[in-house]
């Protein structure tokens, strides 16, 4: 495995199709940016709206209800 597949397999969290690992090490370099990159984006945008939504329930309540939202 390269280091590139390495990578994107890390990006993927599991190890890629064959048909993507069949790509250039510089479209797969990109590829796994790109996928981290969204990955962060999408992590932050939840932690947004888990934080817009609490803003809803009453204060007793948050942590249970945060717990209950993110595990």
């Amino acid at each position: 495995m390269t280091d590139t597949t390495s990578e994107l397999a890390a990006a993927l969290g599991a190890e890629p199709p064959a048909a993507v690992a069949a790509l250039p090490a510089e479209v797969s370099a990109r590829l796994a940016a790109q996928i981290e990159d969204a990955s962060a984006r999408q992590a932050a945008a939840m932690e947004a709206g888990v934080k817009t939504a609490l803003k809803g329930v009453p204060l007793p309540l948050r942590g249970m209800v945060r717990k209950a939202l993110l595990g």
